[in-house]
């Protein structure tokens, strides 16, 4: 058994076939959710040309952000945005390997839909508690707030694609998320008493809504039942650049539009910034195939090694999920193996009463 130590692989736990596949896939940032429904269309009918139709049992799509806060809590798809959407594949009673559909759809759909980002994420709840709560079982953290993260993370991520077995792997924050930026004139905005406070207040009134800043219920008398209220712009009216800027803008009883005020420029900026423990994070998720976790995570390691004299200051990379949960799973494996071999030799040195007679 110890001779064939040095060649097995090493894997967390077993891989479970429960008869569904969770697919993610990611959009150029930006898209419009019934554009990104319209693209889940066609991805899924190349689904149904690799899947067999007796072995396919049903196909649900979810796209965009959920509507509630709790949804969003209690996902682990990654969803950032409306370019982002899951297809869940039920597969029937009589079906193929599941494996053998995944490794089929890796290498077909990134051919037939160029700039779009797939991953495989874990669809049975064995590998989602492996996961714990990470839409991938391999997750590199570049941690800091330098700007430079962005250039470490992009030469990291080229690093990891050489690793063999090592897929699905993309960067989970995006930086080209359009936007909308406004900018003040300040010397006119104080001559006619407005302040930067008065036209923000006013934009996120008009375009987000007064459900958090003033909400508002009406109670239907007849049932008793309570109503929010939400004064919105409607979003058809918000066209261009000159809907925007012809936003009236309310302060002490006198108006003004956005335009005489301040002027819109288009940019591009974080789609999401995520962080952990207070701290900036980028996460570079990848998962498995065809090789064992243990390998790839002395791969992933070698290469982390590599990166560390040229990281920015105060910038560190961490592996987590279950290359973590791994590594310190074994480590607590032979520290107990040690401690039952020592225990026993102590025993049986008090039988023998003698230190070297147990060896």
């Amino acid at each position: 058994s110890l001779l064939l130590f040095a060649v097995l692989g090493r894997n967390f736990f077993p891989e479970v076939d429960s008869g569904q596949i969770k697919l993610h896939l990611r959009a150029p940032s930006g898209l419009r959710v019934e554009q990104t429904a319209a693209l889940a269309d066609r991805v899924e009918a190349a689904l149904r040309e690799t899947i067999p139709a007796s072995e396919l049992a049903d196909i649900v799509d979810n796209i965009g952000l959920p509507v509630s806060g709790i949804n969003l809590t209690y996902g682990n798809s990654g969803t950032i945005g409306s370019s982002d959407a899951d297809i869940l594949i039920s597969l029937t009673a009589n079906h193929a390997p599941s494996a053998q559909y995944v490794r089929r759809l890796r290498a077909r759909l990134p051919q037939e839909f160029p700039g779009v980002s797939f991953a495989f994420l874990p669809a049975d709840i064995v590998s989602q508690i492996l996961n714990f709560g990470l839409p991938a079982p391999i997750d590199v953290q570049i941690v800091g707030a330098s700007r430079l993260n962005r250039d470490v993370a992009n030469r990291l991520l080229a690093s990891l694609r050489q690793v063999p077995g090592l897929v699905d792997l993309r960067m989970q924050q995006t930086f080209n998320q359009p936007e909308l930026r406004v900018v003040t004139d300040r010397g006119r905005a104080m001559q006619l008493g407005i302040s930067q406070r008065d036209i923000a207040s006013n934009l996120l009134l008009t375009l987000s809504g007064s459900g958090q800043v003033a909400p508002a219920f009406w109670l239907n008398p007849e049932t008793g039942v309570q109503y929010p209220i939400v004064t919105q712009a409607p979003q058809y009216r918000m066209a261009s650049l000159d809907d925007l800027q012809n936003v009236p803008i309310s302060v002490a009883g006198q108006s003004q539009i956005l335009g005489a005020v301040a002027s819109v420029a288009r940019g591009a900026g974080p789609g999401v910034i995520s962080r952990y423990d207070a701290q900036t994070v980028i996460d570079l998720f990848g998962a498995v195939q065809g090789r064992d976790l243990g390998g790839v995570a002395t791969d992933i390691r070698r290469i982390i090694a590599a990166q560390e004299g040229t990281l920015p200051k105060g910038t560190h990379i961490v592996a987590r999920g279950q290359m973590q949960a791994m590594a310190a799973s074994y480590t607590g494996l032979l520290v107990g193996l040690v401690g039952a071999v020592l225990l026993i030799y102590l025993l049986i040195v008090i039988n023998f009463q003698s230190w070297l007679d147990p060896f």
